[in-house]
């Protein structure tokens, strides 16, 4: 008479552990491998993937990357760039959608989703932001719209800063006075590393984050 009783008491023991197992592992995130879709967007890179679409949700480390765009893999398999499914914090600043991660994991680009300060620069809810290795603001895109960087009315996406936080280029919102000289909107202005105007940007060097 025992025996439908142990059954029974089995049969729930089973259930409830298959019920955790399946609670712990979200539908449709693949945690170890990426899954993804078969198109010419696949490159593998000695013999390790490097970029892909993704079928998937796909989980790496804390972060979640969404399915239907591309992810980016360093060589060591740590994560370059996704898109995140949702706002995410990456060592401070809270990312969404498009994020791109130096290989020791510090932030490089992404599009901020809750306003920062970079020194004294607001990077607002909208706006992307590139930084430098040391985590200092490099390039400002006002998706937010225009507005003031360093007392000056910018726009637009080519707004850079020097690694000490000096203004390097700005594209002008508005007709501005600068040094007793009226520039239209729409033109670009330069200054070096100690905060003067350099007439000809072009005698400024860019690098590669740009």
């Amino acid at each position: 008479m025992k025996w439908p009783l142990l059954a029974t008491v089995i049969g729930v023991t089973l259930t409830a552990c298959s019920k955790k197992e399946t609670s712990s592992n979200p539908s449709g995130i693949t945690s170890r491998h990426p899954v993804c879709k078969d198109d010419t967007n696949k490159r593998m890179q000695g013999g390790k993937l490097s970029t892909c679409v993704l079928a998937g949700d796909y989980a790496i480390g804390k972060y979640i990357c969404a399915k239907d765009f591309m992810l980016y893999l360093h060589p060591d398999g740590s994560l370059k760039a996704c898109s995140f499914t949702t706002p995410t914090d990456v060592r401070g600043t809270k990312c969404k959608e498009s994020t791109d991660l130096y290989p020791d994991g510090a932030l490089k680009r992404c599009k901020v989703q809750v306003p920062r300060m970079f020194g004294d620069v607001e990077a607002r809810s909208g706006d992307y932001v590139s930084l430098y290795k040391n985590g200092a603001l490099h390039r400002l895109e006002l998706g937010a719209g225009p507005r003031k960087i360093k007392n000056l009315p910018c726009k637009g996406y080519f707004n850079f800063f020097h690694e000490n936080g000096q203004l390097k280029k700005c594209e002008l919102s508005e007709k501005t006075i600068i040094e007793g000289q009226t520039l239209d909107e729409k033109t670009f202005v330069c200054f070096d590393e100690k905060g003067k105007r350099v007439t000809d940007c072009k005698a400024l060097s860019w690098d590669l984050l740009e």
